[in-house]
Formats: C-alpha cells, sequence, structure tokens
C-alpha cells in the first residue's frame, strides 16, 4: 500500500544560482570601460579648444528638427 500526500513537497527547494557575467561579457565591459576611460582623457588635454558655453551650443541646436537640416530637401 503506498499512501499520497497532497501539498507537501519531500524534495528540498532548490537553490537558486546567483548567475555572473560570462568571460566574453566580461572582456567586452572592460574593453569599453577602458575606451571610456581614454575618451575621458582625451576631452581633458583637449578641453582648452573647446567653447566655454558647450552645453549653451548644445541647446541652441536643440530645437532644430531633420527639415532644417542643410541637405535634406
Amino acid at each position: 500500500m503506498t499512501a499520497i500526500t497532497v501539498g507537501t513537497s519531500t524534495s528540498l527547494p532548490a537553490r537558486s544560482r546567483v548567475e555572473k557575467p560570462g568571460l566574453l561579457h566580461r572582456l567586452w565591459a572592460a574593453f569599453v570601460e577602458s575606451r571610456m576611460r581614454q575618451a575621458e582623457r582625451e576631452i581633458a588635454m583637449h578641453r582648452h579648444l573647446l567653447p566655454g558655453r558647450l552645453e549653451a551650443v548644445g541647446e541652441r541646436l536643440s530645437p532644430r528638427t531633420e527639415k532644417d537640416l542643410p541637405f535634406n530637401r
């Protein structure tokens, strides 16, 4: 004779495995981070060549649409 119980589990709950990024993902992230640091160094070296109010120049361009661009007909 066998007994069946309803609503109880005889096995232990499975441990949730923490997913860590794979090797290629970590290599790519390191590559991107190093290129970002290099770009920031280059900008810092040439900051004296940029206009003083760079943000204001960017804001001036924002209201434009594609129709305002010179190469669209």
